[in-house]
């Protein structure tokens, strides 16, 4: 019963070692009742708050520690800024009810709300309001009405009140309205395929576009440059237009399109797919950057990239929220999923050269929850030098363990078959003799070998590297004997005894390296404690009379849409022969 229990201790200890090993990199930031609403980074990136229908939250990005709440009843949306050398939070309510908030720095390093707010702006209309959105700089909110018009709210810093002018120029719902950067413009959207800019200076129309795909009410807007406009042109594709109302570009992403958000760094564009998985797109360098997966299996409710864009925070409907460095998730194109990526009705290959000097061919990341990390395909085969304890009165084992796994049965968790042949090395002082045919014979070894199944999880927790972290359960069948270090048919000096073994084992791979420890309880032997170092190659089955010459891909039909008047072709992202060679570099 003791070696049970020790067993058993060794096993909880191993299992929670493994699972900090391999779930720390999937554990959420923090974990709220409630579903996330909204998400947003302060100026210094060194703080971040997050909404529910009520309540806006603060936290601390080191150690992700609560600072502060404001309750503040059915929140729209938050976002940072500075006013002069004060950090602001701009608030709106679904109603349009305005407020910005004063921050200020505690002893401790932490950040408070002012309980009350130093500016409001009452935009609240006696007419239900469909949406609403204010500026940066807090100078301006806007509320569409179930009237179909836009109420444009202008603050008056002096005086501390505002000004509105009533805009009036959509037939049907404004689902959608955003400014600009620099609070220039205002796009609005509406249901019936209608966007319109307006000059928040003049609060003139200044332009229509008029082919906006609408039924996934998907905003129009802004670029970080504020003179740069990009729409979705169908459930799979965006466009941008300059503010002339010139498409330029048009991206097919191959899937529907859930959300677009365009990144703080000019010309970078963030598309959320059907899956939930966040694609970055370069459109001043023409390329398809990657993706991030999503970490959650409920629906992604917001995300937002920080100053820089190095780093990303990520919510969930099931009050989830993830914060990641953006180069330990991005899947770089050398590990995009095997497909073609359509570019203005044009179907091509990316090899992904020109980014991290990846090659194609990978697949998407598995993970635990829903393709968050990457993990092994296929079947591998491995050699292992194996030290081990042993029992008294025998000092320590060594063996050497051939195993084959298989990953592609139950990603991210693997299967297979393991062989361990091993001798045991007795102490100097052995305690017993044993005579054979009247001769006395040396210190016998203790010979063995193990049959076992192992059942682990495998992942590679930093994608733009070739470290992967595995944790597994094993059990079989194991036979040893005591052998007298002659061959023949006196070899053995006893008996072979059969035994039941079973144990818990952690793994760090790097390339093709890889060390374990173990922990093992054998019926004959019981608790044993080893380490282990070998090397794990990848097996290919295909012969070489199976390979097929590689398919050009052919050329997609593009896709209909209404023309639209236009002083000169868009460009798009079409790339040369020489650019495909050399991967998009420019």
């Amino acid at each position: 019963m003791r070696d049970w229990r020790s067993f058993l201790m060794f096993s909880m200890f191993f299992v929670l070692f493994s699972s900090i090993l391999t779930l720390k990199v999937f554990s959420q930031v923090v974990k709220t009742p409630f579903p996330v609403t909204s998400l947003s980074w302060n100026v210094n990136d060194d703080f971040f708050a997050f909404t529910e229908e009520n309540t806006v939250f603060l936290r601390d990005c080191k150690t992700y520690s609560l600072s502060d709440t404001l309750p503040i009843k059915n929140i729209d949306r938050i976002m940072f800024s500075n006013e002069g050398k004060h950090q602001i939070l701009l608030t709106i309510t679904k109603e349009g009810f305005f407020s910005v908030y004063n921050l200020k720095e505690t002893e401790g390093g932490l950040l408070r709300f002012d309980p009350e707010p130093y500016f409001t702006m009452d935009c609240t209309n006696e007419n239900p309001v469909k949406c609403v959105t204010f500026g940066k700089n807090s100078d301006y909110a806007a509320l569409a009405l179930e009237d179909n018009s836009i109420n444009m709210f202008f603050k008056l810093r002096f005086t501390k009140d505002a000004i509105f002018k009533k805009l009036e120029g959509h037939s049907e719902e404004i689902f959608s309205l955003n400014f600009s950067t620099n609070e220039k413009y205002l796009a609005s959207t509406s249901v019936d395929n209608h966007a319109i800019i307006w000059s928040c200076n003049s609060q003139e129309k200044l332009l229509e576009l008029t082919d906006i795909y609408t039924q996934s009410r998907i905003p129009v807007q802004f670029l970080s440059d504020s003179e740069t406009i990009i729409a979705p042109e169908n459930e799979t594709t965006f466009c941008i237009y300059n503010i002339e109302g010139e498409k330029t570009i048009s991206i097919d992403t191959l899937h529907k399109i859930k959300g677009i958000k365009p990144l703080n760094r000019q010309d970078t564009v963030a598309i959320v797919n059907e899956n939930d998985e966040i694609e970055l797109y370069d459109l001043s360098a023409k390329k398809w950057l990657g993706y991030i997966p999503s970490c959650d299996l409920s629906e992604m409710t917001d995300f937002e990239f920080n100053s820089d864009n190095t780093r990303i925070l990520m919510g969930y409907e099931s009050g989830s929220i993830f914060e990641f460095a953006v180069k330990d998730v991005l899947l770089s194109p050398g590990q995009k999923p095997p497909k073609k990526i359509m570019v203005s009705g044009r179907a091509y290959e990316e090899d992904g050269s020109g980014i991290g000097g990846g090659k194609s061919g990978g697949s998407r990341g598995w993970g635990i929850t829903n393709g968050t990390f990457k993990t092994r395909d296929g079947n591998y085969a491995g050699a292992t030098v194996k030290l081990r304890s042993a029992p008294a009165p025998y000092n320590l084992s060594t063996g050497l363990s051939f195993s084959f796994l298989n990953y592609d049965l139950l990603k991210p968790f693997y299967t297979g078959a393991c062989a361990t042949p091993y001798l045991g090395f007795p102490k100097e002082n052995y305690p017993y003799k044993y005579t054979k045919n009247n001769r006395t014979l040396e210190s016998p070894l203790l010979a063995g070998v193990e049959l076992y199944a192992p059942f682990g999880i495998f992942i590679m927790p930093f994608v733009n590297y070739e470290i992967g972290i595995s944790a597994e359960l094993f059990a079989g069948t194991g036979l040893c004997f005591l052998w007298n270090r002659s061959f023949g048919a006196e070899s053995a000096s006893s008996k072979p005894f059969a035994s039941f073994t079973a144990g818990t084992k952690v793994s760090a791979f790097w390339k093709y390296f890889t060390a374990s420890l173990c922990a093992q309880w054998d019926s004959v032997q019981k608790i044993m404690i080893s380490a282990d170092l070998g090397v794990s190659v990848k097996l290919e089955w295909k012969k070489q009379s199976q390979k097929q010459p590689k398919k050009t891909a052919p050329k997609a039909e593009p896709k209909t849409a209404p023309e639209q008047p236009q002083k000169q072709p868009p460009k798009t992202l079409e790339q040369t022969p020489q650019e495909q060679k050399n991967g998009g570099e420019q």
